[in-house]
């Protein structure tokens, strides 16, 4: 292969990687808005393990439910506070729970990496349809929507969390913890 054929496909590698990188760019600020759902949608997804969880399983929690792929790089940033939001309002009612649009091994491989202490469930086909249902038509990663105890949606949010962000929209759910009596 000569030199001039060479460059010529090390353009057209560089432009193509161009062309991903734009398109994923503009996909993500171009669907900045979502229509927040009145109530949530129901799910019937596995774990890990192979156990179901439907969107009934966690009826009466305040749940954190949160889009998410491992090839995700604002996704991953905001798994360290969920795990941390996990560990703090559990005993208030709060669940988190991941839905990995990933192939299951790497969503294990990630899973036992970072220990993740909070439920995390594999998509299946219908992952872009569901999302659309809870208001993210265009599927871009992370989103997370808010679903209060009793099944309406509190908040949708396109994006990555900060952590007093976070922090904020879950207290501002939660009930206030009670100090002991005397």
């Amino acid at each position: 292969m000569t030199r001039n054929q060479r460059l010529w496909i090390g353009f057209v590698v560089l432009g193509l990687g161009a062309a991903v990188l734009g398109f994923s760019v503009a996909r993500y600020f171009r669907a900045t808005s979502v229509e927040k759902p009145a109530t949530a949608a129901s799910f019937s997804l596995r774990d890990l393990s192979g156990k179901v969880y439907t969107s009934e399983s966690f009826r009466g929690k305040l749940v954190l439910l949160n889009f998410w792929a491992t090839w995700c790089p604002p996704c991953r940033r905001e798994i360290p506070l969920f795990m941390e939001a996990e560990k703090r309002y559990r005993d208030r009612g709060l669940a988190i729970v991941g839905i990995s649009i990933d192939s299951p091994d790497a969503v294990a491989r990630y899973w036992q990496e970072m220990r993740i202490n909070y439920t995390l469930l594999l998509a299946d086909d219908d992952a872009m349809a569901l999302m659309a249902a809870y208001g993210n038509p265009g599927g871009v990663l992370p989103y997370s929507v808010l679903i209060r105890p009793d099944g309406t949606v509190a908040s949708a949010k396109l994006g990555p969390f900060a952590e007093k962000e976070l922090t904020d929209l879950i207290e501002a759910q939660l009930p206030t913890p009670q100090a002991p009596s005397r």
